[in-house]
């Protein structure tokens, strides 16, 4: 085990399991549903509004297309892991409070198994719910005042296996197979007595991915991608607890809750042109999700279509002639607007950021490949139904990703 694969190993013992102990998230819209959905993937690109679909690159985990992962070299073992720090301000038509979440976000490896066959596993977030609320309410006909506090916590994590297949060149498929399985639960405190309610998540799914790069000449380069994933029903095991200051007053399994993990698909593409000495990359994509098949309606709010649009763009100053570890930093740009899979009142929830950030390269550069990297990404956005349905967030989301690079394979020269 060399410098970089020891120091990485011990990172991950001893921030991972701090990290995962924290709330993903504060905000009240989770308490719909599974939980707030997680629609970036906190890798590379999320300086870049997590564009992926028709990006691709020889050091890159590619998430969101899994055909992306054949172009990774076929000397190179690549490992990451990532963490996010949100800070919220939520605003109502009555109150308004501000928040702070630090949470893992993704864990994830990959290498080339063959010439056209690359591989890639990993573990990561698809919902969370985390929120605590308070309410007061006066009994009518009476002085007296009662208090509640609703809270909830936990959230769906996937697990999942990538495969992806060159059929011939420039052009490959992909798989993912995805096991999503968790726990969160809803709980109640009304003066003398606690509900609560545990859902339990367990679900294999698979979606698809292709993708197609080519080059024009020696300076250029577009890739055309597109994904897709269908519909699947998913049973929810749900348990009450009803419970007194003195005793355990209910407690039994309910009937399973049935929803439909959406159909979902999207395209994308990026350019990327090298200049003399430096290289910068476009990149765009759509994606949209099917949530409107689930037919569950809460007081407020009830499932909608999701829709989202992403565009980023990378400059790297003096990739085409390294010298020395820093010629290798990139510069990330990125705007994203999402619709999101809930609606309030009647109005659909949206959210709006732009993204900045820098790509770090760390430990020596010995020519002839690729540093490891520290990626720093921000995103400053707004989410909400607005004035119109009463609730809205305002964020700044500091996300960082640690990508070891490492040469395998690579026939050692002797003198």
């Amino acid at each position: 085990m060399n410098r970089q694969l020891l120091f990485f190993t011990l990172l991950m013992l001893l921030f991972l399991p701090v990290v995962k102990a924290q709330n993903s998230t504060s905000s009240p819209l989770s308490i719909f549903g599974i939980g707030e959905i997680e629609t970036r993937d906190f890798g590379r690109t999320t300086g870049m509004g997590s564009v992926g679909i028709g990006f691709q690159s020889n050091n890159f985990l590619n998430r969101r297309n899994p055909a992306g992962l054949t172009g990774i070299d076929t000397l190179r073992f690549i490992l990451d892991v990532s963490a996010g720090m949100k800070f919220s301000e939520f605003f109502t038509s009555a109150r308004k409070g501000r928040t702070m979440d630090f949470t893992f976000k993704s864990l994830a490896m990959g290498l080339r198994l063959s010439k056209k066959w690359t591989s890639s596993v990993g573990l990561s977030p698809y919902s969370n719910v985390g929120y605590q609320l308070n309410r007061q309410q006066v009994i009518p006909g009476t002085a007296e005042i009662t208090k509640g506090v609703y809270s909830g916590e936990g959230g769906v994590n996937n697990f999942y296996w990538a495969n992806a297949y060159e059929l011939f060149r420039g052009f490959s498929l992909g798989v993912t197979s995805s096991y999503l399985f968790g726990n969160y639960t809803h709980s109640a405190e009304e003066d003398i007595l606690t509900k609560k309610e545990t859902y339990q998540v367990g679900k294999l799914y698979f979606d698809f991915g292709a993708q197609y790069s080519h080059w024009f000449g020696q300076h250029t380069n577009i890739t055309v991608g597109g994904i897709y994933g269908y519909k699947s029903k998913m049973a929810i095991e749900h348990k009450k607890m009803i419970a007194s200051n003195y005793s355990i007053e209910q407690n039994q399994r309910m009937p399973d809750i049935k929803l439909y993990i959406p159909e979902s698909y999207g395209a994308g593409f990026s350019i990327l042109r090298n200049q003399k000495a430096s290289e910068w990359i476009l990149a765009a994509e759509y994606q949209y999700r099917n949530w409107s098949v689930n037919r569950m309606r809460y007081t407020t709010m009830t499932f909608s279509d999701s829709h989202t649009y992403s565009v980023g763009l990378q400059i790297s100053p003096k990739k085409n002639k390294p010298e020395k570890n820093f010629d290798f930093l990139r510069i990330h740009l990125g705007a994203s607007y999402n619709q999101s899979n809930i609606k309030i009142n009647g109005y659909q929830l949206e959210d709006y950021s732009i993204s900045f950030g820098v790509g770090l390269p760390f430990f020596t550069y010995r020519g002839g490949g690729s540093p490891s990297f520290v990626n720093i990404a921000v995103n400053i956005g707004e989410s909400g139904t607005g004035q119109r349905g009463g609730i809205s967030e305002r964020y700044a989301l500091l996300s960082v990703n640690l990508s070891l690079i490492e040469r395998w394979f690579a026939k050692r020269k002797w003198d």
